[in-house]
């Protein structure tokens, strides 16, 4: 869907919407049908994307609404002045964290849990809360010898474990067998936003030559779009760390355009 305003009064705009819902089957077994899954990470998988992008020529100088009768040299200060802006905000990136077993909390909990949790500390970032991290640590961390069947403390609480457990085997690749076990578990990472301004004004120099400067803030509002690890199935705690940034730009980037038009 989209909203489209041709430049009228100095000012223009294209507003955009678009809802996105991939899914496709996948094959476990001849023992089960097709499974229908959302196509994580497949082109047109994008819930929600809103778009804007607007431009507005300031109303002062010659054959505006405020100062129309300027003289050349005002209207060199006051005309010519024109605002940019650019936007995008759309639904977090898809993650699918199947395979495993859910223990102590539902497939509701896990998204509500799944949020860009940062350790101010330790300077690290992480998807999941700490307990969670710590229980699913210990889960993962087998030993055969071990009374326990762990290596280390017995994780308890709310966790993801192995699909495979010591009360339950999975008899086929299609699993679905074991209490709490999940094929398919698709989270939503943190919502993406990201924004751009640009202010330029235009000086006339001679006949239709002028001259146009520009001071652009790319990520103006400097937002970090992080890429949303969904790490569910390791013993190794660096391996649950946020450490990618996705968008144009990581950071703000501010940059000055100078250039003649003729």
């Amino acid at each position: 869907m989209e909203l489209r305003r041709r430049l009228s009064q100095g000012l223009q705009f294209q507003t955009s919407y678009v809802y996105g819902n991939a899914m496709q089957t996948a094959f476990f077994s001849h023992r089960r049908g097709l499974f229908w899954q959302r196509d994580v990470g497949g082109e047109g998988d994008l819930t929600h994307s809103v778009k804007a992008n607007i431009v507005y020529d300031l109303p002062f100088g010659q054959g505006r609404r405020f100062l129309s009768g300027a003289g050349p040299v005002m209207e060199r200060i006051v005309g010519g002045w024109q605002v940019g802006f650019n936007t995008r905000i759309q639904s977090g990136q898809l993650v699918d964290v199947g395979g495993v077993r859910l223990v102590g909390w539902t497939a509701d909990d896990a998204q509500k849990a799944f949020g860009l949790r940062f350790d101010d500390d330790a300077r690290q970032i992480f998807m999941w809360p700490e307990d969670v991290i710590t229980n699913t640590i210990r889960a993962w961390s087998h030993s055969p010898t071990s009374a326990t069947g762990y290596s280390g403390a017995a994780p308890e609480g709310r966790y993801f474990a192995p699909a495979n457990g010591p009360d339950c085997i999975e008899v086929a690749d299609d699993l679905g067998e074991c209490p709490g076990t999940v094929r398919s578990l698709v989270l939503t990472g943190p919502t993406f936003y990201q924004s751009d301004l640009r202010v330029s004004k235009q000086t006339r120099i001679v006949g239709r030559v002028n001259v146009e400067f520009a001071a652009e803030a790319l990520n103006v509002f400097n937002h970090a779009n992080f890429v949303p690890d969904g790490t569910v199935n390791s013993s190794t705690l660096a391996d649950y760390l946020v450490t990618g940034v996705t968008g144009t730009n990581g950071s703000r980037v501010i940059q000055l355009v100078s250039r003649i038009n003729w």
